[in-house]
């Protein structure tokens, strides 16, 4: 961005009532440029855990907290994985493979099997960045989403879980069974789990937003807010809820 370009931009957000540091804010919700094989240094096994680190620590940011109370929780949403496609180059893959990571809410997860008790951990966070991480997660994507600190922000894990697995599989039936899978196996076998047609909803529009990564490039410019929109109409699909005119996922 060229320095008269940059004061224009300031500029405009006066006019618009915005403050430098808002205006400055909106760096973390443009879109990052890369060269065409730049994405290939993401696979760098030095680069696969620190990414992720990286990722977990944006979320506990100030910065972060800052992008949510100024844009909302949605669009923080996508901030996350335009973070994510920063550290991967672009590699959308491992972006939604990072987001799903970072989104975790379980430091450990209890396997419910009689006579036994097995516990898993989730994470290598130490207790106080766990803590920090997901105190700080989007709690409130959702126009519907419930009213406390807690909220939503489990299913952000859903959405980029199933985003990841439909990417990676180039299908929607691989990412709908899995997400089925969880959901009957979260109310059978884990402790404290329960079946959740929230988390199917998460699911399937998750699903949705990795297929979309896979079609033409002007794709790679959508964003989660967009997918988070979509309504599930049963097992079948979705279809849009047109809330504007241009979906506000797609810059």
């Amino acid at each position: 961005m060229t320095a008269a370009m940059s004061g224009l931009f300031f500029l405009s957000g006066f006019l618009h009532g915005q403050t430098v540091h808002s205006v400055e804010l909106m760096n973390d919700l443009e879109f990052p440029h890369f060269a065409p094989v730049e994405f290939l240094i993401s696979y760098f096994p030095s680069k696969l855990t620190a990414n992720e680190t990286e990722l977990k620590s944006y979320v506990r940011s100030t910065r972060f907290k800052e992008i949510r109370k100024e844009f909302g929780d949605t669009r923080a949403v996508d901030a996350m994985y335009l973070k994510a496609l920063r550290l991967t180059r672009g590699n959308t893959g491992l972006a939604l493979l990072y987001c799903a990571l970072a989104t975790m809410d379980h430091r450990v997860v209890g396997i419910k099997i009689p006579l036994l008790n097995i516990v898993l951990p989730l994470t290598n966070e130490s207790t106080e960045e766990f803590t920090s991480r997901v105190n700080n997660l989007p709690s409130h994507p959702y126009a519907d989403s419930p009213g406390g600190s807690a909220g939503d922000r489990d299913k952000l894990q859903h959405f980029f879980g199933s985003a990841f697995v439909a990417n990676v599989l180039e299908s929607r039936r691989p990412a709908d069974r899995l997400g089925n899978f969880i959901e009957w196996g979260e109310d059978a076998f884990i402790a404290s789990g329960a079946y959740d047609e929230r988390d199917v909803r998460s699911n399937r529009q998750g699903g949705e937003f990795g297929l979309a990564l896979l079609t033409a490039d002007e794709a790679k410019r959508l964003l989660p807010s967009y997918f988070l929109k979509l309504h599930v109409v049963g097992a079948q699909g979705l279809e849009t809820v047109t809330v504007e005119q241009t979906p506000c996922g797609v810059w």
